[in-house]
C-alpha cells in the first residue's frame, strides 16, 4: 500500500512540473537578434535535437533567418552574381528559414538539428538606386554549433 500511494504521489508531482514549465517539448530556446547587418545568436551552440530560434528583428531594414548546415566557412560559399549566398550550393543544405522579417518584428521556428557546424544567414538582396545590397556579401551570417 505504501508503495502505491508513492507513486501516486510522484506521478502528481511530475505533472504538476510539467504544467508549470511551459512548453514541455524539451527543445532549446536561441535567441537571435538581426541589425543592420549582424546575426546574433545566445548562446551561439545547443544540444542536438529540437531548436526553438526566437528571432527579432532590431534593425530598421526587413531581414530573414536562414539555417544552413555545412561544414564550409562563411567565406567559403558560393555565391551568386548579386552577391547572395548559393541556397542550392554542393556542401550545404538548408535547414529552415523565416522569410521578410519587418523591423520591429518577432519570429520563431523550431528545427530538429542534428550534430554538426551551422551558419545563420540573412540572404536577402535588395535593389536601391541601382545599387544591389546583398545581406549575406555584407556580412550578415554566423556561425553556431550543434553538439
Amino acid at each position: 500500500l505504501l508503495l502505491l500511494v508513492g507513486l501516486v504521489l510522484t506521478g502528481c508531482d511530475d505533472d504538476d512540473d510539467d504544467d508549470g514549465g511551459g512548453d514541455g517539448g524539451g527543445a532549446t530556446t536561441v535567441n537571435v537578434e538581426l541589425n543592420e547587418f549582424v546575426i546574433t545568436a545566445d548562446p551561439d551552440s545547443a544540444p542536438a535535437g529540437d531548436v526553438t530560434f526566437e528571432v527579432e528583428n532590431i534593425g530598421e531594414e526587413t531581414h530573414e533567418f536562414v539555417i544552413v548546415q555545412t561544414d564550409l566557412d562563411a567565406d567559403e560559399l558560393r555565391a551568386a552574381e548579386d552577391g547572395s549566398f548559393d541556397e542550392e550550393g554542393e556542401g550545404v543544405t538548408v535547414v529552415d528559414e523565416i522569410e521578410d522579417i519587418e523591423s520591429g518584428a518577432t519570429a520563431d521556428v523550431t528545427a530538429n538539428l542534428e550534430a554538426g557546424a551551422y551558419l545563420l544567414i540573412c540572404n536577402l538582396v535588395e535593389e536601391e538606386d541601382g545599387e544591389t545590397e546583398s545581406h549575406f556579401a555584407e556580412g550578415m551570417h554566423t556561425g553556431f554549433t550543434v553538439e
